[in-house]
């Protein structure tokens, strides 16, 4: 038996052209391109993206007095502004970004109120503020354990 050195002439008539190449190159390229502009971000990066900005919060420094508390209020309302701007596809994680952006607005509008109430002197105003300054710390705990445990899966 001996090797032969080119295609036997029955396989290479099947051979496509250099355009019939070039044409099913382009063509699987095309479909390439497009199944990857469909899948958009992966839920691991949309989740990376909500984690980085909420994680904002932590470097926040607590006011000691009440002069901090409006500048405090403002920082917050951009964390805000930056987990709203994140697209996310993911419904489970979209739900979860909608809770946060709601336990961010609760906590601004009641440090607002606390300045508010402090300054008018009104004690039940500033125990209201104070209890939902509370309540939003809680939520936001719950809120960043549930997506920290859909990111993790």
């Amino acid at each position: 038996m001996q090797l032969q050195t080119q295609f036997p002439k029955h396989l290479s008539d099947r051979l496509p052209t250099r355009l019939n190449r070039r044409a099913a190159l382009g063509a699987t390229a095309l479909t390439i391109a497009l199944v990857l502009y469909g899948c958009g971000e992966s839920k691991v990066s949309q989740c990376n993206k909500v984690v980085t900005i909420a994680n904002k919060t932590a470097a926040l420094a607590i006011p000691k007095d009440l002069a901090g508390f409006a500048p405090l209020a403002a920082s917050i309302d951009q964390i805000r502004t930056e987990i709203q701007a994140i697209a996310v596809q993911d419904s489970k994680l979209k739900e979860l970004q909608t809770q946060l952006l709601g336990v961010y607005g609760d906590t601004s509008q009641a440090l607002k109120e606390q300045v508010k109430a402090t300054q008018a002197k009104d004690t039940n105003a500033m125990n209201k503020a104070e209890q939902d300054l509370e309540t939003a710390s809680k939520k936001e705990s719950e809120v960043v354990d549930q997506i920290n445990a859909l990111c993790s899966k």
